[in-house]
């Protein structure tokens, strides 16, 4: 058993997660950089646009707390660093990466409306309504956080400062299991419904063509790649993270090798949960005409100085 007890100090996670983690970090700050700069010039004309400046936003707060995590597992910081990643960082991380689950939900969602229904419930598919729903989704995961943090209140040593369930209250305890099955929930019910969402946009599309005797049109193949991207996305970055964690909290209290190994196979998948910010600005090039036009023209205005300067 000494063997499994000492498993959290092996060379994976304090060698090999914190460079998969810089590499996240650098990719993910320069690809949303360049997103925010063109968004900044885009303006809130559609619920779409608005569901994808929410995307931005969550990805950035995610970015911002990878240095962090990354100092602690390298151990180049003070001990009471892990304690910060444990209390704050770490909450951070998780509550943007479901708000950026949701937010691609409704982005399903407002496709689905546009392209299935698009004369119906016409107020789902307003500024105003987007602006809404999204301020009530970070209402609502800030709530949950925050006693989180709050309830993360037993006293840390420099042995126990990485153990973050460990350093929560049994009332704290019981919290964090409602919030990963609170989160287990919100994540599923997101990929049932992008999966019927845009099925039916799909479906929508093909009878379409067959109606008019068509061939497969441009719009369809675009539609095609861009719910292909997508579930892509959410497939490799969500989904393995979500089946270990479930295994994983019902063997948290077990002191075995099984579960010191899914702990590491846990934090291994929360490295792809992690990329989903550098694979964020793919979906937005994809299914934002406007931001992709911007990119080009912005593209086109540095290759034209280069080339006078030159």
């Amino acid at each position: 058993m000494s063997n499994c007890t000492d498993f959290r100090n092996t060379t994976v996670p304090k060698v090999v997660l914190p460079v998969l983690y810089s590499f996240v970090f650098i990719g993910g700050l320069l690809l949303n950089t360049l997103a925010i700069w063109i968004f900044c010039q885009i303006p809130n004309h559609s619920s779409f646009v608005v569901y994808l400046k929410n995307i931005v936003t969550t990805d950035v707060i995610m970015i911002l707390t990878l240095p962090f995590k990354i100092l602690s597992d390298l151990e180049l910081g003070p001990w009471e660093l892990k304690t910060v990643v444990c209390r704050y960082t770490l909450v951070l991380f998780y509550s943007n990466m479901y708000l950026s689950v949701i937010f691609l939900g409704l982005i399903s969602f407002d496709r689905y409306m546009k392209i299935v229904r698009p004369m119906k419930n016409l107020m789902a598919q307003r500024v105003i309504f987007a602006k809404v729903v999204c301020a009530g989704c970070w209402v609502v995961m800030i709530g949950f956080a925050l006693p989180n943090i709050i309830l993360t209140n037993e006293t840390p040593t420099k042995e126990t400062a990485a153990q973050c369930y460990q350093l929560k209250s049994q009332l704290g305890k019981e919290w964090h299991k409602f919030i990963v099955l609170k989160c287990q929930v919100i994540f599923w019910i997101t990929f049932i419904l992008l999966i019927a969402c845009y099925s039916a946009i799909l479906k929508t599309i093909y009878w379409s063509d067959q109606k008019f005797q068509k061939e497969p049109s441009n719009v369809k193949k675009k539609v095609n790649r861009n719910i292909f991207s997508i579930m892509v996305v959410f497939i490799i970055c969500f989904v393995p993270y979500q089946v270990i964690r479930l295994i994983y909290d019902k063997n948290r209290d077990q002191d075995n090798c099984t579960t010191f190994t899914l702990y590491l196979a846990k934090e291994l998948s929360q490295v792809l949960c992690a990329f989903n910010v550098c694979l964020d600005p793919i979906i937005y090039f994809l299914l934002c005409k406007i931001f992709t036009k911007l990119l080009f023209k912005k593209i086109r205005v540095k290759q034209d100085l280069e080339m006078e300067m030159s």
